[in-house]
């Protein structure tokens, strides 16, 4: 056989080989769900994806719990930041979506205090800005009414989440079986009732879990948040979300700080 004939040859079977190891490599890849994939960055690499997690708001403070009360002042010049600098506010409906939005942040609330309704959503309304909010679902404590869930819910600004029926410390409970599922799964029904708004992701209360209430929350949930730990990563357990605690000494500067942080 001709010399060049057989360079020639050798060079495409190498580049057959390559071809052929490249799908190997596809094929035995795990396969992400959809909401993985889009989660990730179009070259498969994670992304930073800031939460915030707030609780509350006064300009006064109350005496009790202050640190919750960030003031509305405050909280709207958040807002006015990530508006003014290129930032999409997200709910947990947009996760799929995320590799289509350069700057995704969201921004949460805990509980459901009757001043989300009456000192920030006006402020929502003033900047289209949409939040998450995770509602524990009996009412009972914080004194936000069903006509402001389902109010702030018809706006579109506002997305109700799980945060149990009762507030319940769930690591404490975990090994009641009945009553876990019943703070898991009676909380989204309830929300999805009342808003009539499908629930994919709950906060844990207090910030406290334990594997066997991960575990169970993976059967209602698309998603599970922490309390702390900082930013949040695409490439990390989505039953453990980060967050960044925000409270009422928490300046802008601090703000812009963390949403910038690693």
């Amino acid at each position: 056989m001709d010399k060049k004939i057989r360079i020639i040859l050798f060079a495409f079977l190498s580049v057959l080989l390559v071809i052929q190891l490249a799908i190997l490599i596809i094929l035995l890849a795990p396969e992400r769900t959809t909401s993985e994939q889009s989660a990730f960055a179009h070259d498969g690499s994670p992304r930073r994806v800031p939460i915030f997690m707030y609780h509350t708001s006064s300009e006064d403070s109350p005496g009790y719990y202050s640190d919750l009360y960030v003031k509305p002042s405050e909280f709207e010049k958040h807002i006015k930041y990530l508006t003014e600098n290129g930032y999409t506010l997200c709910t947990f409906d947009d996760w799929h979506e995320l590799n289509g939005i350069a700057k995704p942040v969201f921004i949460t609330f805990d509980d459901g205090y009757k001043e989300n309704y009456t000192e920030i959503f006006p402020i929502l309304q003033k900047h289209n800005a949409k939040i998450t909010i995770f509602l524990t679902s009996d009412l009972t404590n914080k004194c936000i009414t069903r006509e402001m869930v389902r109010e702030m819910s018809d706006s579109g600004l506002v997305k109700f989440e799980s945060h149990t029926v009762t507030h319940a410390k769930l690591d404490e409970i975990s090994s009641d079986g009945a009553r876990l599922t019943e703070e898991l799964r009676d909380s989204k029904a309830a929300i999805e009732q009342l808003t009539g708004k499908s629930v994919y992701a709950i906060a844990y209360p207090h910030g406290v879990y334990d594997e066997t209430v991960k575990s169970r929350a993976r059967e209602f949930y698309q998603f599970g948040l922490r309390s702390f730990g900082g930013m949040h990563w695409t490439d990390l357990d989505d039953f453990e979300m980060l967050r960044f605690a925000v409270g009422r000494e928490t300046s802008l500067n601090d703000f812009v700080g963390m949403l910038g942080s690693k």
